[in-house]
Parts: C-alpha cells; sequence; structure tokens
C-alpha cells in the first residue's frame, strides 16, 4: 500500500439524485441496484482501507508493506537487509479518544413529564406508557453499546449506518452496519433517508463466496442475492415501519473521518521512526573492515561465536588493521522531526496528547482551553447525532402506535455526555460562589457537571427535609417524652415538692 497522498474524487461519497428520481417514478429495479453499488465501490475501498488501519491490518498499514531502502543487484533484495517496519498507531489513537470522549458515558434518551406532554400524549397513564415504551426500547438494545459503535465508524470512516428492525418477539430494534456496507439515498441528509441500501459478503454452504443486498423504501424489504453487478431479486416483504429502517450517522458534512486529514504526517512519522530504528540496529551491526588482510567465511563464523579473529596478511611489509565502519547519527535532528511530528498530528486532529506532563497538570480554566479543539469536534458530531436521533422517535412512533402505544416523538428528547476530566472541588467552590451571589440553588447546581436532571436534585433535596425534624418547631411527642422523663427523676437536690 503506498503513504497517503490525499483524497480523491473516486473516494466521494456519490450523489445519487438521478437513482432516487428513478426509484420514485419505477420503484427499485436489478438494474437500479447494481448501478448504485457500482458508484459506491471507490468510496467504499477508501473507507475499507481506513478500516484496515485502525485494525493494523498488514496490507492496509502503509509501513507494513514498505520494501528495504536498497537491493541486490537491482533485483533480489539483500540478505539480511535491514527493513524495520515500525507502526506508530496515531490513527487508532485520535479515534479512540474521540470515542471515549463523545460517547464513553451513556446518553441521556427522555420523554417529557411536564403539562404540555401529558397533553399532547394524551394523559397521565398515556404519558406513563410512551415513556415506558421509549425506556424499555433503551434498554433491550443497549444504546450505550449502539452509539459507541456508532461513533467509532463515524470517526473512522465518515459516517456509519443504523438499522432498525422487528424481531421475531415483536419488539423494536437496532444495530450498526459497516459504513462500507451501507448507502443512504437522501436529498437532504442521510440522517433523513427515503431509501437505503445494504450490501455484504458471505460465505454459503458450498464454501462459495457471494453477496446479499436489502433495500429499503418506507414500507418494504427487497432481498437481493449474486454478485457483485449480477444482483437478482429473491423476496420482499414489509418492515412494519412508515419510514426508511436504514439511517445513517454522520461525521459531519463533507463524510470525513477524524484522522484522514493527518494521514500524511503519521506515514511520514512512520517512515522517519522506521528509519531511525533501522539506523539503530545498523550502529549495533556495524560493518568490521579489513584492511590488507584476508578472511574467509568459516573464520568470520567462529569470530562471531567466539570474538577472536585469526586473519592472513596479504603483504607482511604493509600495515594491516581491522576494525569497525559505524554510523554517526544525528540523535537531535531526528528526535526533533519527530516531536514536531507528533505535535502537528495532534494538533491538527484536534486531540489532546494525554501523554503530555502540560496536560496532566491542568485544571479547570487551563484544562478547558486544551479541550476545546475536541470539544468543537465533538460539537458537530453531536448535531448530527440529534437529527439521526429525532429521525429514530419518529421511526419508533410508527411502530409504537400501531401497537396502541400513545407516543408522540417531538416529546423525546436526548442528551450526549461528554466524558471530561472534571474538576470536582472547583466546580463545588463556583456553585458556592453563585449561591452567596444570590442566584438561586436550581441555577446554580445546574453548573455541575456531575448533575444531569436538576429537577430530581431539587426533589431529593426537599425528601431529605421533610425526613429531619425542625429544630425550631420542636416535636409534641418528644416534648412530652422528656418531661415524662423528668417526673420520673424526681425534683432536683435543694428542692421541695409542694402539695397542691
Amino acid at each position: 500500500m503506498d503513504r497517503w497522498s490525499g483524497r480523491l474524487s473516486s473516494m466521494e461519497y456519490p450523489d445519487y439524485s438521478a437513482e432516487i428520481q428513478a426509484i420514485r417514478k419505477g420503484g427499485i429495479t436489478p438494474e437500479l441496484l447494481n448501478r448504485i453499488i457500482r458508484r459506491h465501490r471507490g468510496c467504499r475501498e477508501h473507507m475499507q482501507q481506513l478500516y484496515g488501519r485502525y485494525r493494523t491490518e498488514a496490507d492496509k498499514v502503509p509501513i507494513f508493506t514498505r520494501e528495504p531502502r536498497f537491493k541486490d543487484d537491482g533485483e533480489h533484495q539483500a540478505e539480511n537487509a535491514i527493513n524495520n517496519r515500525v507502526n506508530n498507531d496515531f490513527f487508532s489513537e485520535i479515534n479512540d479518544i474521540k470515542v471515549g470522549f463523545c460517547a464513553g458515558k451513556p446518553a441521556n434518551y427522555t420523554y417529557g413529564d411536564d403539562y404540555q406532554a401529558e397533553e399532547e400524549t394524551g394523559g397521565e397513564a398515556a404519558l406513563e406508557e410512551a415513556s415506558k415504551a421509549l425506556s424499555d426500547f433503551i434498554k433491550r438494545n443497549n444504546m450505550f453499546d449502539i452509539d459507541m459503535e456508532a461513533t467509532k465508524f463515524a470517526a473512522i470512516c465518515g459516517y456509519a449506518g443504523r438499522l432498525f428492525y422487528i424481531d421475531p418477539k415483536g419488539h423494536e430494534r437496532v444495530m450498526i452496519t459497516p459504513p462500507y456496507e451501507t448507502i443512504i439515498l437522501s436529498e437532504t441528509e442521510m440522517t433523513e433517508p427515503e431509501f437505503g441500501l445494504r450490501y455484504y459478503q458471505y460465505l454459503d454452504l458450498n464454501d462459495q463466496q457471494t453477496w446479499k443486498a436489502e433495500f429499503y423504501d418506507e414500507s418494504t424489504v427487497y432481498y437481493y442475492e449474486g454478485q457483485l453487478d449480477a444482483f437478482e431479486l429473491v423476496d420482499s416483504k414489509p418492515h412494519l415501519f412508515d419510514y426508511c429502517p436504514l439511517q445513517g450517522i454522520p461525521n459531519n458534512r463533507e463524510l470525513i473521518g477524524d484522522a484522514e486529514k493527518q494521514l500524511a504526517l503519521i506515514d511520514d512519522h512512520d517512515s522517519n521512526y522506521s528509519d531511525n530504528s533501522n539506523d539503530i540496529e545498523g550502529f549495533a551491526n556495524a560493518y568490521m573492515v579489513f584492511k590488507n588482510c584476508r578472511i574467509n567465511k568459516d573464520t568470520m563464523t567462529r569470530a562471531n561465536a567466539t570474538g577472536v579473529i585469526g586473519v592472513d596478511v596479504d603483504d607482511p611489509d604493509s600495515p594491516y588493521d581491522v576494525y569497525y565502519l559505524t554510523k554517526n547519527i544525528q540523535g537531535d535532528f531526528v528526535n526533533s522531526h519527530l516531536d514536531r511530528a507528533q505535535d502537528n498530528i495532534y494538533r491538527f486532529s484536534k486531540t489532546p496528547n494525554l501523554n503530555d506532563p502540560e496536560f496532566a497538570a491542568s485544571s479547570g480554566i487551563a484544562l478547558r482551553i486544551k479541550m476545546t479543539g475536541l470539544e468543537t469536534k465533538a460539537g458537530t458530531f453531536d448535531a448530527k447525532r440529534v437529527s439521526a436521533a429525532t429521525y429514530m422517535f419518529e421511526l419508533l412512533a410508527s411502530s409504537f402506535i400501531k401497537k396502541g402505544i400513545p407516543f408522540d416523538p417531538l416529546q423525546c428528547s436526548v442528551k450526549f455526555n461528554h466524558n471530561f476530566p472534571v474538576d470536582f472541588l472547583g466546580e463545588a467552590q463556583a456553585v458556592q460562589a453563585l449561591i452567596a451571589a444570590g442566584l438561586p440553588k436550581k441555577i446554580a447546581f445546574g453548573a455541575l457537571s456531575m448533575i444531569d436532571d436538576v429537577e430530581a436534585v431539587m426533589r431529593l433535596i426537599e425528601t431529605e427535609k421533610d425526613d429531619i425534624p425542625d429544630l425550631d418547631e420542636p416535636d409534641e411527642d418528644l416534648s412530652e417524652k422528656l418531661l415524662q422523663e423528668k417526673h420520673l427523676e424526681g425534683p432536683p437536690p435543694g428542692e421541695e415538692i409542694m402539695d397542691g
């Protein structure tokens, strides 16, 4: 695999406007399906290369395929040529930090609980039923895992696929589909698909590789089988939703992965780091020079084993010498270049270098400033995820309503929680200052990153107050008990009990 030399037009996601118009007029046909897949080929191969880098596959990381710098006779590789191929996996680190930051904490999916939600849903009982339906869906599908996988594929390849379906028990389910197997046809955003196509390879019972394809519209899924450019329709059935159940979750509008713009820097770092490793190994295995003397292979073998060399001098009257020829390595220059490449990789990918001592020592505002780039990148992705969630709620509503469950998708909301290192002491001091300045506690508590639901916290505070006796208003039962104990103990010494 060659080193990265830039994004080509063949790698771009195709414009399917013409295909969408054709499907609207005459429906999907094998010819149209084959055309859609054929036009997606360059984009698919590019995303497979990116995902292969993430998996560090031998033929996907350029440094792993590098040939030795020097050849023997111009054709054959020199025997025992030094050719270290060291992969510094910045690519995975950039993506993994994005995944941990954006999806490392579960998102909050909620159904409204105010009077407006109750009115729009159809009453208190309907509100509880709708809220339970959404909660069950989130738990049954482990949306924490779904969101993490979607974030991972989007960060690596530029977008992720998400497929909704009804399982044999009649439950709404969702799964992530790899982007290189997913095509979304939409004239707006891929978060709002008009049609969706999933195609993938599988091994049949005869151990033959073949292909399957599933095409989705607003009511039906069409099943195809065959080979690329030769798919044939084999079955179709309703998918039980009122919208296309296969949607895309883009990383950004350009559908570019987080580390894609830094691939040239990463390849340069790997190449120079490997060259440095070659120089070090070459220094350790320095060349031995024999001046004015002869030595055969057997003598050299014994010398390597014993450290003692016996030589035959060509001319006794001429001086002879045996010494090592080594290379003077300019370590400062090499290290400076590698450090600059590493800094640029983190800088241009907007990824904090977690191994930087300055990062570890930062807190409060300084830490926020260092995380600004990642926050900005994450904010772009969050906006796309909110759009995808809005479509998901509408899709689920179309299924819930068929079951008689009242459900208003506009009453659903999602909050994505960034996994940010928190300075709890600083936040607590800030809240105390806000309260001392006269702000309501409800607003002050909202400044705490550990609190997702301020209303719930306020209710807990009131509950705790109800459980603790108020010292300003003594409990009558407690006062009576104290008086009885005093009567039983009798009067203090020196006092007389007077007859009434």
